[in-house]
């Protein structure tokens, strides 16, 4: 089903009685998880009664997709240091919530992660000063050209999220200019260089093991931050720039802190999801216009 079409109509004969159910599938990992609700037996559904059972077991009917597919990724990767199965499941709770969030505001959320990045580089900017200093150049009183630089640099950075490439020395190298624009910073020694790119590789060949993302993400992150501690900032972006890519946006702390964030989160995600799915019901529904024809 595309974007548009969240559900369709299926009819099953049992005993000699057709029974017609709502049917909502999605596809992750190139499989087809699908939940299912009957909507009467009998006679053919109309358009009304189709939109009623949406209406009241539409969110239901996700729920359970993404227990379904929660279950199934946090049982398909491999883990090398925090293996928690529910963890697992909590993480892939909130990358499911995540991809069906309605949209928030975009500058808000870029200003409140700025801040927080900012923090690694001793540079202390509130949301609202990044707010008001992103739309309209406003700098607070007192911070230093340095300061400044630092969060426009951030900014700068924050277009690069949500881009799923894979991880090189490259991609990294074009990073580290872009936080470091017109900042002073010492170039990565040829030892450097070699240690940055062993660690690359370790991560791509773990990815291609299957591993799983989020995890070797912050292993990666560790054990960055253990070879190059002056690098808070860039490791702090290359964190968050991986998690993203791979479908988690979960601000960077310890193991149980990320865990703890994303399992409250979810219960908060939930909430908008089905208050979305009410608001959906009022409008246009999705469902596939041919079987309605064919069933109304």
């Amino acid at each position: 089903m595309s974007a548009n079409e969240l559900y369709r109509v299926e009819v099953r004969v049992r005993n000699g009685l057709k029974r017609y159910y709502l049917v909502r599938e999605v596809n992750t990992d190139a499989k087809k998880f699908a939940a299912t609700r009957v909507i009467k037996s009998g006679t053919k559904p109309t358009k009304a009664e189709i939109s009623r059972t949406i209406a009241l077991f539409g969110f239901d009917l996700e729920m359970k997709c993404m227990n379904k597919v929660a279950k199934f990724r946090a049982g398909k990767f491999t883990f090398e240091q925090y293996a928690d199965d529910n963890e697992y499941y909590e993480l892939e709770k909130f990358r499911y919530l995540l991809a069906r969030l309605p949209p928030e505001n975009p500058e808000l959320e870029s200003a409140a992660y700025i801040s927080a990045a900012a923090r690694t580089a001793a540079v202390d900017f509130t949301p609202a000063e990044v707010s008001r200093f992103l739309s309209a150049g406003e700098i607070p009183r007192g911070k230093r050209l340095y300061d400044v630089n630092v969060v426009q640099n951030l900014h700068n950075a924050c277009r690069l999220h949500g881009k799923k490439e894979r991880l090189t020395p490259k991609t990294v190298y074009r990073l580290q200019n872009i936080l470091y624009q017109n900042i002073d910073a010492a170039p990565l020694s040829s030892q450097s260089k070699k240690d940055l790119a062993a660690l690359i590789s370790s991560f791509n060949q773990k990815i291609k093991e299957n591993a799983h993302p989020f995890e070797q993400c912050f292993l990666f992150y560790e054990a960055f931050s253990d070879h190059f501690p002056e690098a808070g900032l860039l490791g702090f972006e290359l964190f968050s720039k991986m998690t993203a890519g791979f479908g988690y946006r979960i601000p960077v702390g310890s193991w149980p802190e990320m865990t703890a964030w994303a399992k409250n989160r979810n219960a908060d995600m939930e909430f908008a999801v089905r208050r979305s799915f009410e608001e959906m019901t009022k409008g246009k529904i999705g469902v596939r216009q041919k079987q309605l024809d064919f069933f109304s």
